[in-house]
């Protein structure tokens, strides 16, 4: 699986295209500039069979608001918590451009002149939101669009990224029987299987679903 990336390098004439939804902060500085490390979330992928959650194309990239002034915060949150952006909104006036980054712990208010965003590595493709902190190799703010990370082609991330797209696939059959298992129960209950059909189906199919639960049991795909 690929994505092929419009452009590697956004700015604020892209704002109307662009949405920071779910994006993950990793590290903030303030100088004459507001710099933030982020998952970039590039595209929402609608999940092979109806009702299972989404996947994603996220990269981590590196987000600039350039000639900060009269900033503003208000963020309740412990060292250690992550930052998630709910949105990024800007509002124009007298051609002076205020932005407000509205995260799930509170909002940066600020006057800037714009922004770059910077797409620092290729796109991974996620089952969540986020990627891990060792698989994007740790955070960075540098204004790159070709950062190297020698944590991608590990063997062992290789390997559990092979065995993730395996859960995923016993993910997609699991849901399958559970879809099977709703259809039998309507089934009897409008009496279009006979009692001994519908015990025999449904033992067979509990059987599937006991053995897909206990292969997905502890993995990311545990609760899907």
């Amino acid at each position: 699986m690929t994505y092929e990336l419009e452009k590697k390098i956004w700015s604020d004439k892209d704002f109307e295209q662009m949405g920071w939804h779910d994006c993950r902060i990793y590290k903030i500085r303030l100088t004459e500039d507001l710099e933030l490390d982020i998952d970039y979330i590039l595209q929402w992928n609608k999940a092979d069979l109806e009702g299972m959650p989404f996947t994603f194309w996220v990269a981590p990239a590196t987000l600039i608001f350039k000639n900060i002034k009269d900033l503003r915060l208000d963020i309740d949150t412990a060292f250690d918590d992550a930052i998630e952006i709910q949105d990024i909104e800007r509002t124009q006036k007298d051609n002076v451009n205020r932005w407000t980054i509205i995260t799930q712990q509170g909002d940066f208010e600020f006057i800037s002149d714009g922004y770059e965003q910077f797409i620092r590595q290729e796109p991974f493709s996620e089952f969540g939101q986020t990627i891990s902190f060792i698989e994007r190799n740790g955070s960075s703010l540098d204004r790159t669009t070709n950062q190297e990370n020698p944590n991608r082609n590990r063997e062992d991330i290789v390997d559990r990224r092979k065995k993730d797209l395996e859960h995923y696939e016993n993910a997609k059959k699991r849901h399958l029987k559970r879809l099977e298992k709703e259809h039998l129960d309507k089934a009897k209950e409008n009496n279009e299987i006979d009692a001994k059909q519908y015990l025999l189906k449904k033992k067979e199919v509990k059987e599937m679903l006991d053995n897909y639960d206990h292969l997905l049991k502890n993995t990311i795909f545990e609760n899907w």
